[in-house]
């Protein structure tokens, strides 16, 4: 630790029972409890449980953690058992994640993605189809079934029709335990409470779901799964199996649930906002002339656009990030110690005042005009896929999807639905409170 580092001040720190800290509170209202951290500034420690933590509030320092002082920091061993998930490339740390990401990287290069649209297209208006003639259902439950056939096909080259049931399970299972209070997931997980035995079950689910995917394949296709199955890094060593599940289970969990989610919440606000939809229908009337939305239509659909910035604004599928200290690090003009968990919360920092005009609303017109996102705000005031070496690899795949979607969506339904504020479910993902029920009415 340098000498300028050692002379800086600890952050202030929340005022908060012994013990347990600030773990209740969190628990009983996250929003509110960031908005509490936020009055001691932009730096703040805290404690959740036996963990020693801090929390960045300002794009300056956010980007500091996850670009600048990049070595600075790693991944942090998970206060929830995520073991499910611990050898795949969200988790992992060090030589070990460059050498997946660096295997993985060239499956989500521009070039390689713009290849999976027409089958993004295609999917959502089959989906459409599909829904129009089951009246009303769960939205994301339907969201989770076309984004896992998407990825499945595109990435993985396999059909996850079967298996649907079982990487739902392991997806709540894993939402589940994220959401928990931290003084609960303290608790190890072979105790058999009603909490632990529900996440085993869906975690095992998942896990057969893998094993059956993984057989079925032996590699010597042009996909994720057979460059895995196939890989060598460039120390000549393999993945093990093990590595492999992981990884499989992590671009099922992550790269199908975030993207059902951003397209759950887009449709609760068309359902909320007719002059929304209104303008979205417009748009992709004049713009998309086939069953479905192309690539080619794209560079015209700008308020398409509009409303995916808006909601990954408004509703950030991935509500906060995580790092842990390697050394003393100086943040914002303070010190925060070796060993300190920090979290970087996407959904509290796009809600700010500061930043935001009126952020609770969804309004996608704020978007207008701006080629450069954020625009004339912040670096790091808008950030839902990240940012520096470890931002999302999945974010072209991400935008891509959500805007072909979106669109042959919109041109196909109009969606109704009596929803009021379904409120938040906040744990690895921004989940809403209560199911989302809606009626996809065709046009």
């Amino acid at each position: 630790m340098s000498e300028s580092r050692a002379r800086r001040p600890l952050a202030p720190r929340r005022d908060e029972p012994p013990v347990i800290g600030s773990a209740v509170a969190f628990g009983r209202d996250p929003f509110a409890f960031y908005e509490d951290l936020a009055a001691y500034g932009d730096v703040v420690r805290f404690s959740m449980a036996n963990y020693d933590m801090a929390t960045v509030l300002h794009p300056a320092c956010i980007e500091q953690v996850l670009v600048d002082d990049f070595g600075s920091f790693r991944k942090p061993k998970s206060m929830v058992d995520m073991s499910v998930l611990s050898e795949g490339l969200l988790l992992t740390d060090g030589e070990r994640w460059r050498a997946q990401r660096t295997l993985l990287q060239p499956m989500f290069y521009r070039e390689r993605v713009a290849t999976y649209a027409e089958t993004m297209g295609e999917y959502a208006a089959r989906a459409v189809d599909e829904w129009v003639r089951q009246g009303e259902l769960d939205v994301k439950e339907a969201m989770s079934t076309y984004t896992l056939r998407v990825l499945g096909t595109t990435l993985l080259g396999v059909d996850t029709d079967e298996h649907q049931a079982a990487v739902r399970a392991g997806a709540e299972a894993i939402r589940e335990r994220t959401s928990e209070n931290p003084v609960t997931v303290q608790i190890p997980e072979w105790v058999p409470t009603p909490a632990n035995r529900r996440f085993r079950r869906g975690v095992d689910a998942f896990r057969d779901a893998i094993d059956d995917l993984v057989d079925e394949r032996d590699g010597g296709g042009d996909d994720l799964l057979s460059l895995l199955l196939d890989a060598e890094y460039e120390d000549g060593t393999a993945p093990s199996e093990s590595e492999v599940r992981s990884q499989l289970m992590t671009f099922l969990f992550a790269g199908h649930e975030t993207s059902a989610l951003a397209l759950t919440w887009i449709v609760y606000e068309l359902g909320r906002k007719p002059a929304v939809a209104d303008a979205l229908r417009a748009e992709v009337d004049t713009v998309v002339d086939g069953e479905h939305a192309t690539l080619a239509d794209l560079p015209d659909l700008t308020y398409t656009e509009q409303v995916v910035r808006e909601a990954l604004r408004r509703y950030p599928p991935a509500a906060a990030m995580f790092r842990e200290t390697r050394e003393d690090v100086a943040v914002g003009g303070y010190r925060i110690p070796e060993g300190t968990f920090v979290t970087v919360p996407q959904f509290h920092v796009h809600r700010d005042e500061r930043w935001w005009d009126d952020p609770g609303t969804f309004d996608p017109d704020r978007w207008a005009g701006v080629e450069d996102v954020p625009g004339d705000r912040p670096d790091y005031s808008y950030f839902p896929f990240g940012g520096g070496p470890r931002h999302c690899i999945g974010m072209r795949f991400a935008l891509l999807e959500l805007q072909l979607a979106l669109a042959t969506f919109a041109k196909r339904f109009a969606v109704r639905h009596d929803h009021d504020d379904v409120g938040v479910d906040l744990g690895a993902t921004f989940h809403p409170g209560s199911p989302i029920r809606a009626r996809f009415e065709p046009r």
